[in-house]
């Protein structure tokens, strides 16, 4: 009755005649039922079709209900739940093992195509009982990495963000499985990322973002994650993320020259893997066709949007979204920042709230 109720409101609010009913009805269930409907910020008892109607009566007439609605059905790009963990799962064969062969061929002295002899060698089960994996976010689930790669417990840790009594624990169980050495390649994990600016950013002559945060816990003796690698000895450090824009790998990738540059660092090596990697063209079609979307975002989105951390970034154009990355994006447990406000923003006053309304990590 509700999502009847839903329909027939939507069907007012657009002015749609029967054959355009005919068109649209069966589409918008057909996104509702494939994705929309697992969006896990929705208030209690919304779906889909009832958000999209608060959302469209927003607008002030006809004409920029239908801007909006062509944006949603035809620019949309929502990410589901089995698609992300298609990308968690698929991580270790894809990212994850071919760097651990290659690390043990190394050691073997042998090529890394004898995948089959490198594979069964101890030398290739203790390169593998040497690797740390840490997630960046919860967005990581590396719970779910954990379980489809087959890995330790005490190889993994949620957050980097751990108690001492941790740390102590992951060392006594690597010596009890053997192994004489402390942790020397270690995967950092995250879901997704657009800019780069919270992992990897210069303010003034210092260096900050999760990235830095990270490898200081490693080498500082006063911070949490110190005593599980050996500095004196070569450490391998993977960011791995499932989803990444190439203006943030690209801006990420630039760490590597920054870390050979410190003395303290010497023995890092450090790489950026991404699964699924989204083009610069994407952003560049919304911009150069999309004009009438862009239009109503200025309209729609006022510069309260603007916080201390919108201010680390690009933020002239702040309709755009987070350093004006203006992405159409929508990942099925929140939508990231940087994608266009007009899908996730809600005015302090509640006069306006987006279609996918975000839960944000600074509030």
């Amino acid at each position: 009755m509700r999502r009847a109720l839903a329909e027939k409101l939507l069907i007012e609010i657009m002015g749609w005649s029967t054959e355009e009913v005919s068109l649209e009805r069966p589409l918008l269930q057909a996104l509702s039922n494939f994705k929309y409907n697992e969006y896990q910020q929705f208030s209690i008892g919304t779906l889909f079709i009832e958000s999209l109607v608060k959302w469209l009566n927003k607008f002030e007439d006809s004409k920029e209900r239908k801007i909006a609605y062509e944006f949603i059905k035809n620019q949309l790009i929502f990410f589901s739940n089995n698609q992300i963990l298609h990308l968690v799962n698929t991580a270790f064969n894809t990212v994850i093992q071919p760097i651990l062969i290659e690390k043990a061929a190394t050691i073997l002295d042998i090529s890394k195509y004898q995948v089959s002899t490198i594979i069964n060698s101890s030398g290739f089960k203790s390169v593998s009982r040497r690797a740390l994996y840490i997630g960046l976010s919860d967005g990581a689930r590396i719970d779910q990495l954990r379980r489809s790669s087959h890995l330790n417990n005490e190889q993994v840790i949620p957050t980097y963000e751990v108690g001492p009594d941790k740390v102590t624990d992951m060392l006594n169980e690597l010596a009890d499985s053997g192994e004489t050495e402390k942790f020397d390649t270690i995967f950092l994990v995250d879901d997704f990322t657009a800019s780069g600016t919270s992992y990897f950013r210069q303010e003034g002559d210092k260096l900050k973002g999760k990235i830095f945060k990270t490898i200081d816990r490693f080498f500082d003796k006063e911070k949490s994650l110190f005593g599980l690698v050996d500095s004196n000895k070569q450490i391998d450090i993977h960011l791995i993320f499932y989803m990444a824009t190439e203006e943030a790998i690209t801006k990420i990738s630039g760490i590597q020259d920054l870390l050979k540059k410190n003395p303290e660092y010497k023995n890092l090596n450090f790489k950026i893997h991404v699964l699924q990697e989204i083009g610069v063209s994407l952003k560049d079609q919304i911009l150069e066709n999309q004009k009438d979307f862009i239009e109503l975002s200025k309209k729609y989105i006022d510069k309260s949007i603007i916080d201390r951390h919108w201010e680390k970034a690009k933020h002239e154009k702040y309709y755009l979204g987070y350093n004006e990355c203006g992405l159409p994006i929508v990942l099925a447990h929140n939508t990231p920042n940087n994608s266009l406000p007009l899908l996730w923003w809600t005015s302090k006053d509640n006069t306006f709230a987006g279609l996918f309304p975000r839960i944000t990590r600074h509030s």
